[in-house]
């Protein structure tokens, strides 16, 4: 039982941070999307 629960206890914070790591990676997609549209409209107005 004591097994049982260490193991449980490191699923969880495992579990906890991967959570974290995917939604920081999450955000700075999300930047570099940003960045790279305004990019193609700076460069879309600039042609004109």
């Amino acid at each position: 039982m004591n097994w049982f629960l260490i193991f449980l206890i490191i699923v969880v914070i495992v579990v906890f941070g991967l959570g974290f790591v995917v939604k920081w990676l999450f955000w700075i997609a999300l930047a570099l999307f940003l960045v790279w549209i305004i990019t193609l409209l700076i460069d879309r107005l600039r042609r004109r």
